[in-house]
C-alpha cells in the first residue's frame, strides 16, 4: 500500500481518492486550490469547434456555452471529454493528444479555420499552426487554500504525489518545499513536470493525458494495467 498526496481540487480530488482505495492505497486528500466559474462573452463570430483542454473548463462553462454544444468539442484525454459529455456536448473528439499543443495540430489537419478555446487563467502557452484561428475565453479560475496543520502533516508523510496541470505542479512544489525530497512525483504532462521543480526524490511524466497513464506513472498499477499506460521518465 501506498499513501498518495491528491492536491486537486473537488470534485476530483474525492473520484481520485476512490480509484486509489479500490487498487489498495491510501489516499491522502489535501487539495490546494478549488476552481470557480467566471463570466465570460462569447466572440463576436460563431466558431466551428471548441476545444478543451481540461475537464473544469466543461464543468465551470456554465449557460453561456449552450450555443456551442452542437459544435465538434475537441478534448484533451477521457477526462475532459466525458465532462464535455455531462455539459451537453454531442459532438466530442479525442485525438491522441499529450497536450493543447498537440491538439491544435489535429485540429488544423481536421480542417477547422476558427475555433473558440474555453480553459482556465492559467494554461501553457501554444501558437496555433498557420490557418488556425483561436478565441479563448476564460471560464473558471483558481483559488487557492492553505493547508491546516494536519492537511501539512499528513501531506508531508506521502510517498507519492500526484500533479494534474502546471499550476497544480506548482503550489504542490511551493507548498511541500524541502519535504518533496522524499516524495516521488507523478505528473500528467511535461509541463506540469517542469512547473513543480527539482528536488523531488523521483519524477515521472505519464504518457498519455488521463489518470490511468499518471498512474502507472507512480507505479500504482498492477502489471497488467501497466501495459495497457506505459510512462516516459524524466529527471
Amino acid at each position: 500500500m501506498t499513501r498518495v498526496l491528491i492536491t486537486r481540487p473537488q470534485p476530483g480530488a474525492a473520484d481520485t481518492a476512490e480509484r486509489l482505495r479500490a487498487l489498495g492505497h491510501e489516499p491522502v486528500v489535501a487539495p490546494l486550490f478549488e476552481v470557480k466559474a467566471k463570466e465570460w462573452s462569447p466572440p463576436a463570430a460563431m466558431p466551428e469547434a471548441v476545444m478543451l483542454t481540461s475537464a473544469a473548463a466543461a464543468r465551470e462553462g456554465g449557460p453561456a456555452m449552450a450555443p456551442y454544444l452542437g459544435l465538434p468539442c475537441f478534448c484533451v484525454g477521457a477526462r475532459t471529454a466525458a465532462a464535455a459529455q455531462d455539459a451537453g456536448f454531442t459532438d466530442i473528439r479525442t485525438p491522441e493528444v499529450r497536450d493543447g499543443g498537440e491538439l491544435l495540430a489535429a485540429i488544423a489537419e481536421e480542417g477547422v479555420g476558427d475555433i473558440l478555446h474555453l480553459s482556465g487563467i492559467e494554461i501553457a502557452s501554444y501558437p496555433p499552426p498557420a490557418g488556425l484561428r483561436v478565441e479563448r475565453r476564460v471560464v473558471y479560475g483558481a483559488h487557492f487554500n492553505r493547508w491546516s496543520d494536519a492537511e501539512r502533516k499528513a501531506a508531508q508523510a506521502a510517498e507519492v504525489a500526484l500533479v494534474y496541470s502546471p499550476l497544480g505542479g506548482e503550489a504542490l512544489g511551493a507548498a511541500l518545499g524541502a519535504h518533496r525530497k522524499d516524495v516521488r512525483l507523478s505528473a500528467i504532462s511535461r509541463n506540469a513536470a517542469d512547473a513543480s521543480g527539482s528536488g523531488w526524490a523521483a519524477r515521472a511524466v505519464a504518457a498519455a493525458p488521463d489518470e490511468d497513464a499518471l498512474f502507472a506513472a507512480a507505479g500504482l498499477l498492477c502489471e497488467k494495467q501497466k501495459r495497457k499506460a506505459p510512462l516516459t521518465r524524466t529527471r
